[in-house]
Order: structure tokens, then C-alpha cells, then sequence
């Protein structure tokens, strides 16, 4: 938060990255002093030469991953060396005019059973083929011509130039403005979001390995191989890289509120990213923060504090869908529905949240949560399937997965709702809904940005309509209705452990992996950073 929204007149943070829990935890707590080095934050296990989110003497920084597209998809034809017809199982391939032999690159992995894992003891070979366009995925023909197809990363072969910019950031003589800090993590390859604080400024850099690509080209679809990234060298294994300049940043903005979200309007999103859009779960805190500032208001370090806690419990889909859903569904008829919508509506008001607020490991809504977590499956097929096809419908359901829930398949992240298809349902109800059915909530998307038609209640032929969206939204609450605790909670491998086989609070709950004998208890499920710093830089310290 920038200094003219803050009580004390100097700019406040809140913020750490999520990386999962384990035991010992990946992060871990470093300090580091020395000629060019001051610092103290948190470092991963094996790379603790220069803190990697922390702070300096009178400034700080952290991160979140942003994802933005630095890898690209080529073809490259196959050929043969004394130039008869290759084939799909041909070794060699065609660049730059010459017909080159695949670089063969094998690693043996083996491994034995240890306290915390019990596998049998065993091994595998991994092998693949290198070109000079990198890595080979597959192999495939285009009209009729055999080709392989490679992927390629900016970052290949250059993961270690990132430390020039841990290095920048861990020394205090060359970090004293927003710049300094954006010209350091500007030399970092990795695509991050990194966010600064000190007692004047606060600062957002977006920084990667942006590779200026040929004109014209997709990076939605595989390239032709003879159209490289600008300045390839397959030699160095480097390229041309968008400028500073052409990278997401900002100074003093209001507040910056970033939970993995797009970096900024109009900036592309990864090939393989279908998860912004018009709801996103970075607004739960923009939310937040935006009450704290209304008006003339100014917002204090605690307040802060509690507003990224409070996020940190909203379950998305509850906040954000479930309002729309409500006004198309109105009241029904039947008394088991209108009881449902009634609790529905009451954990709306509530703020939708997944909390257990006395550690009697139950929700104090935990009839809502179940209600959604059932429905919600259910829910998206009665929009879209009858529109898209059941096969369509699943392969959609494969690239992206339509709920990013606090289980995570199992794997008890405590990170969730950074994807999903919640954007999907909430602007095609807003588009079903109108100007006049959404008052007093978001309004319709403009014109241009709808989709093609609408989903809920519509066929393969013809678009939507509320009331036969109405029924089959209803039609699928009354199945979710029926589905007991043990379908929707009994498959996970962790809860078991506990002896907590089908229990709503432990599906949910952040567990902590073992890497060895010792592991810990679970903890209530919190959407929140695994590290958080809580800054305020009172004044500069004299260099």
C-alpha cells in the first residue's frame, strides 16, 4: 500500500509467495552479511548463497510466480544424411539447411525405501533427444512431411544468471529506489512478480526472458523451425529479449494487490494459461483493501494484516459465483431446494468462508460448504455440457481443471482457487442475467467482450435462457443434495492418516509433506503465503 493510503504516512506490505508445506519446510530462514551482502529473508533448501525474498537494511522485497509465456513450441523436419526420404523414425533433422544427428541425453535415476518413503527399492533411465531448438516432445507429420516437434525455453541453459539479480537485491549500496530494485530483478530469467517496499516507495516489476519472436508468428501454435526467436544462438542457447521497458511495472500505485493474477491489462497470458478472466481470487483481497481506503479513509499495518487473513478463508466460488447463481435461481418451490438456497444464501451474507473460528475442527458453515462442493461439479456440466457435448465437455475439463479446491487433488496445498472455470460460470450468468437482473451486482460485460453465446439453459442450436438455466441449475442442486459426506470427502490419502476418513475440515486442512521421520500435525486449511512479511520501513538507513 502506497504511503498517501497509509495512517503513519509511510507505505505498508503484506506479502510472501505460496510454496507448499513440508517437513523441513523448502524455505528456510537465512541471513546473510558480508562485503555486498546484508540481508535476511528466506532462501530454498540447497540455494542459500543470497536470500531470495526478504529484506535489506531499509527496503524489502517478495514475490509470486507470474507464468508469462517463455516457452515455445518448433517443427523441424526430419531428413536423412545421404538425403533419401526420411521417415517418423529418422534420426536426424533439418536446420539451417544442414541435416543434423539428435543429441542423445540419458540420466539413471535409482533409489531404496527411507523412513519417510517406503517405496520399493528400483530404477529408471530417462532418455530424450536434444536439437538445437531444444528438447524433442513428439513427432508428427505435416502434409504428408515427417516432423519432430520441439520445445524450447528461454531459460535453458541459463538458470544460474538469475543470481546477478539476487545479488543486486542482497546488497544495500545498490538498492535505494524503486529503480535500482527494478533494474536488479530486471536481470532475473525467471518469470516472477516481484514487489519492493521502503520508507518512500512501493514497486511491481514483472521479470522473465521475454524472447522477441519473428514477425508474424503465433505463440498460441508450434512454429516453423526456420523461423527462430529474434538473435537465436543455438550455440550460447540465447536470444533477444524484450526490453525493461516492455515489461509490466509500476511506482506508487494506490496499493498492489497480486495473488498470481494477470500482470497488467492487455498483457498476453501464457499458451497454456485459461485461467484469467473476469474473476480472479486476487480480488478478494483487492476487495478488502479497497473498503480500507474508501473515501478519506487510511489504512494501518494491523488492518492490513487482517485483510489478507480474511481472504485467506473466502472460498471463490462462494463470494464471487454463488451471488449470480442465487439471482437466477430465486426461490423455489420446493422446500428441501429452498432450504438449501436459504443456507446458500446466509453463508453469502456471511462472507463465504471455509473457517472454523473455535478449533472444533467443524465449519461454521459447513452445511453451505457441502452444499457447494457438491454442487458445483454438477453444476458445471448443467451449463455447459448441454452446449459443448459430453466430449468436448471433458476434454475442456482436462486442460483446464474446473476447481482449484483447498484439497488439491489430495495433495493439501493450502494454496487454491488460482485457476478453475469460476470466471467461465460468472460472466456467462452475467451475460444471461442482464443489466436488469444484475442490480446490485456486477454488471453485464460489455458487448465486445461476451462470449459467443450464452450456456446456461442453451443447446448446440440456440442460446440460453434464464428459465431453462433455472431448471437445470435447480436439477442439479437437488442431485448435489443427495450425495453424502463420504462420496464427497472419503477419497483422499492423507485424512486416513489422521483417522479422519470422510471428514469436511481434514479434506480440507494444509498438511505438511515428510521428507523424513518427522512430521507435523495438520493444520486448519488458509489460503495464504507459506512465508509472510509484514513491513513497515520507518526511515532510511545512512549507506
Amino acid at each position: 500500500m502506497s504511503a498517501r493510503e497509509s495512517e503513519s504516512g509511510r507505505p505498508l506490505a503484506v506479502m510472501g509467495p505460496q510454496t507448499g508445506y513440508f517437513v523441513p519446510n523448502l524455505l528456510h530462514e537465512i541471513e546473510v552479511h558480508g562485503p555486498g551482502l546484508d540481508a535476511r529473508g528466506v532462501a530454498f533448501a540447497g540455494a542459500g548463497l543470497y536470500v531470495l525474498l526478504g529484506r535489506g537494511r531499509d527496503y524489502a522485497w517478495s514475490a509470486t510466480s507470474a507464468g508469462q509465456d517463455i516457452i515455445d513450441t518448433f517443427a523441424l523436419p526430419l531428413c536423412e544424411p545421404d538425403g533419401s526420404q526420411p521417415t517418423l523414425a529418422s534420426d536426424h533433422y533439418l536446420y539451417r539447411g544442414r541435416c543434423l544427428p539428435f543429441e542423445v541425453l540419458e540420466r539413471r535415476n535409482s533409489w531404496t525405501p527411507n523412513l519417510a518413503d517406503q517405496t520399493p527399492p528400483g530404477s529408471e533411465t530417462l532418455r530424450t533427444l536434444r536439437t538445437k531448438l531444444g528438447l524433442v516432445i513428439a513427432r508428427a507429420t505435416i502434409r504428408g512431411r515427417p516432423v519432430v516437434y520441439t520445445q524450447l525455453r528461454s531459460t535453458y541453459f541459463h538458470e544460474v544468471d538469475s543470481a546477478l539479480g539476487f545479488d543486486a537485491l542482497n546488497d544495500p549500496g545498490r538498492i535505494r529506489s524503486p529503480r535500482d530494485f527494478m533494474r536488479a530483478v530486471s536481470k532475473i530469467g525467471f518469470t516472477f512478480n516481484w514487489f519492493y517496499i521502503d520508507h518512500r516507495h512501493i514497486a511491481y516489476f514483472n521479470s522473465g526472458n521475454n524472447p522477441v519472436r519473428a514477425p508474424g508468428v503465433s505463440p498460441d501454435l508450434p512454429t516453423d523451425g526456420r523461423f527462430e526467436w529474434r538473435d537465436w544462438n543455438p550455440e550460447l542457447w540465447t536470444a533477444r529479449y524484450t526490453p525493461m521497458r516492455e515489461h509490466p511495472q509500476v511506482v506508487d500505485q494506490a496499493f498492489l494487490a497480486n495473488w498470481n493474477n494477470k500482470q497488467a491489462r492487455g498483457y498476453r497470458a501464457a499458451d497454456d494459461n485459461f485461467a484469467y478472466g473476469s474473476i480472479y481470487r486476487s480480488d478478494l483481497l483487492s476487495d478488502r483493501i479497497r473498503r480500507l481506503i474508501a473515501g478519506r479513509r487510511k489504512a494501518n499495518l494491523v488492518e492490513l494484516v487482517s485483510a489478507m487473513e480474511d481472504a485467506g478463508t473466502v472460498d471463490l466460488r462462494g463470494a464471487k459465483v454463488l451471488p449470480y447463481l442465487l439471482r437466477v435461481i430465486g426461490t423455489p418451490r420446493d422446500p428441501e431446494l429452498r432450504r438449501a438456497v436459504a443456507i446458500l444464501r446466509a453463508w453469502v451474507r456471511s462472507g463465504a468462508h471455509r473457517i472454523d473460528r473455535n478449533r472444533d475442527r467443524i465449519y461454521e458453515d459447513a452445511e453451505a460448504v457441502r452444499i457447494m462442493d457438491a454442487w458445483w461439479p454438477r453444476l458445471l456440466r448443467a451449463i455447459f455440457e448441454p452446449v459443448l457435448g459430453e466430449r468436448l465437455f471433458r476434454q475442456l475439463e482436462a486442460i483446464r481443471d474446473p476447481d482449484d479446491e483447498p484439497n488439491a487433488s489430495g495433495q493439501h496445498l493450502g494454496s487454491a482457487y488460482n485457476g478453475g472455470w469460476y470466471h467461465y460460470v460468472e460472466k456467462d450468468l452475467r451475460t444471461l442475467l442482464g443489466r436488469r437482473g444484475t442490480r446490485g451486482l456486477r454488471p453485464p460485460p460489455a458487448a465486445a467482450a461476451r462470449y459467443s453465446r450464452t450456456y446456461c439453459g442453451g443447446t448446440t442450436s440456440r442460446g440460453g435462457t434464464v428459465g431453462r438455466c433455472r431448471d437445470r441449475l435447480l436439477d442439479a442442486l437437488e442431485a448435489a443434495l443427495a450425495v453424502p459426506n463420504s462420496d464427497l470427502y472419503g477419497n483422499d490419502p492423507v485424512c486416513p492418516r489422521y483417522g479422519l476418513s470422510g471428514d469436511q475440515w481434514c479434506f480440507d486442512a494444509v498438511w505438511h509433506r515428510p521428507f523424513g521421520a518427522i512430521s507435523e500435525p495438520l493444520i486448519h486449511w488458509i489460503n495464504r503465503p507459506t512465508f509472510q512479511q509484514v513491513v513497515e520501513v520507518e526511515r532510511r538507513v545512512t549507506r
